[in-house]
């Protein structure tokens, strides 16, 4: 005992650290003083229905001490016991199929109600029933339905290359910096000065020199820069292609002889289709694309099975090149 004294039990330590022992004004009295106390509680007259402790709590008697306007109150539909007054107001999880008036009470301005018309102006009384929850969730609706991209039309990527008449003005031959390269300077637009792109081209085993500078050329100025034999090389002059091997062909793709630096190529009958600028940067798999359809067939180029042409006419193949050739 005196041990007991010195140490309480643990139990009863730890319950009033948890839940402060008793509250003024409710502290336990035993059954010899002539109060009720905690163990005659049950018995204090109740109006019918209400219960001042749970009967099925393992503790009530030893950690609860409710005050006199505080009781339970069994729920009907759920069998949860509430505890009133504070839990008065708390709805039954069933009560979750509409929306509670108290919540929209609370978030009245924001929300509007569905007779407002859309107009400017905070909502002044709550939309009653489920009304407020129908009304946000079309509002989540439409701004999803906005955010959702809309599907974008498939744009050819012929018309994301940009295919320019050029005049090679110099090709330069430099067995020291390369034997199979030529450096050359390609005129693409009508300023001489910032309209000169630098190429650097494979073409020096299959084009002579003389049948390079001073011609005009198709190329294409919009590919990513590159870095070839450590010279930029601004764009590309575009040729048949065909054999393999030792039998490799490599010829210039034709313009006609009065076409102008700088006309673009587009598909015939389709000029409304060009495209009034182009991007910046062609990206390769672009390019690859334009290049799986774009070969020669009768003599022409063609993309697609479609003719080719410039503004002054068709663009075309060299004589002797097969059809099937692809231009690259």
């Amino acid at each position: 005992k005196r041990d007991q004294k010195k140490n309480p039990p643990r139990k009863k330590v730890m319950l009033e650290a948890c839940c402060g022992g008793a509250r003024p004004g409710h502290e336990r009295r035993g059954e010899d003083d002539g109060g009720g106390g905690l163990r005659t509680m049950h018995l204090i007259d109740l109006p019918n229905g209400h219960l001042k402790i749970d009967p099925d709590d393992p503790w009530p008697l030893e950690t609860y001490n409710p005050p006199q306007h505080v009781y339970k109150m069994r729920d009907e539909k759920t069998g949860y016991l509430q505890t009133f007054p504070f839990e008065e107001n708390n709805p039954m999880p069933e009560a979750f199929n509409r929306t509670p008036e108290y919540l929209v009470a609370l978030l009245d301005p924001v929300i509007k109600p569905k007779d407002n018309g859309g107009g400017d102006g905070a909502s002044t009384s709550a939309p009653s029933g489920g009304g407020g929850q129908e009304q946000r969730q079309q509002s989540k609706k439409k701004e999803k339905a906005k955010k959702e991209k809309q599907p974008q039309e498939e744009v050819d990527p012929f018309t994301k290359a940009n295919l320019t008449v050029g005049k090679v003005l110099q090709a330069k031959e430099d067995d020291a910096w390369s034997e199979k390269l030529y450096l050359c300077k390609v005129l693409v637009g009508e300023d001489e000065e910032k309209d000169v792109k630098q190429v650097v081209t494979g073409l020096r085993k299959f084009v002579k020199k003389e049948d390079l500078e001073g011609k005009l050329v198709l190329t294409i100025i919009n590919l990513k820069v590159a870095k070839l034999a450590g010279e930029t090389s601004e764009a590309m002059i575009l040729a048949t292609e065909s054999g393999e091997g030792e039998n490799l062909d490599v010829k210039l793709v034709k313009v006609p002889d009065d076409a102008k630096v700088g006309e673009k190529a587009f598909i015939e009958n389709e000029k409304d289709k060009k495209p009034e600028t182009y991007p910046k940067e062609c990206k390769s798999k672009v390019w690859e694309q334009v290049k799986t359809t774009l070969m020669i067939k009768g003599g022409k180029a063609t993309y697609q099975g479609k003719n080719v042409v410039v503004t002054s006419g068709f663009v075309t193949s060299q004589d002797g090149v097969a059809d099937g050739a692809f231009i690259k």
